[in-house]
C-alpha cells in the first residue's frame, strides 16, 4: 500500500523536520541576502532567528501567526526605543522594557516569544533611531510573513497562516 504524500509530511520527523529547516534556511538567506546589497540599513536582527524556529517549525502555534510576529515584533520595539530614548540603559531598566514589552504583547494578545529579546537588542546596541521600526522590525518582518506564507503553500498539507475555528 502506497503512503500518500500528505500523510508523509505529517507523520514523519526527519521530512518535518528537513522542511522545516529548509524553510529557515531560505528566509534567513532571503534577508541577509537584502543586507549584503544595501548600505546601510538593514533587515537582519538575531531575534528573527528565534522566529524562524515558530514559523517554520511550529507554524499552527497561534504564536507563529502573522499578526503576534508583526506586531509583537513592533511592540517591543517600540518599548526599547522608548526606553533607550529616555532612561539610562542599566540592570533595571533592562529588566522592565522586557517586562513592559511582554505585558503589551499580552494586553494586545499579539504575543511572539522572540519580540521579547528585541528591547535588549535595542538597549544594548544603542540603537536610538525611531527609524529602527521601519527597518529593520517592520521591513524585515513583512518579509519573513510573506515568504513564510509562499514556502508553506508549497509544501503538502501545510496552512500558514493558521486560523483556528471558534466554537
Amino acid at each position: 500500500m502506497k503512503t500518500p504524500i500528505l500523510s508523509l509530511f505529517k507523520d514523519n520527523r526527519l521530512v518535518t523536520a528537513t522542511v522545516s529547516a529548509l524553510g529557515a534556511t531560505l528566509c534567513i538567506w532571503t534577508l541577509a541576502a537584502i543586507d549584503t546589497g544595501m548600505d546601510s540599513p538593514y533587515v537582519l536582527i538575531a531575534p528573527f532567528g528565534a522566529t524562524m524556529v515558530l514559523i517554520f517549525g511550529v507554524h499552527h502555534s497561534p504564536l507563529a501567526q502573522p499578526k503576534n510576529v508583526i506586531l509583537g515584533h513592533i511592540i517591543t520595539a517600540i518599548v526599547g526605543l522608548l526606553f533607550v530614548n529616555y532612561l539610562p540603559v542599566t540592570s533595571l531598566t533592562l529588566g522592565l522594557a522586557v517586562g513592559f514589552g511582554l505585558f503589551f504583547m499580552l494586553l494586545f494578545d499579539v504575543t511572539h516569544p522572540p519580540a521579547g529579546g528585541n528591547p535588549l537588542l535595542i538597549m544594548l546596541g544603542g540603537h536610538t533611531s525611531w527609524t529602527f521600526l521601519l527597518h529593520p522590525i517592520l521591513i524585515g518582518t513583512l518579509a519573513i510573513v510573506a515568504l513564510a506564507v509562499l514556502y508553506h503553500r508549497l509544501i503538502p498539507g501545510h496552512i500558514y497562516p493558521y486560523f483556528e475555528k471558534k466554537e
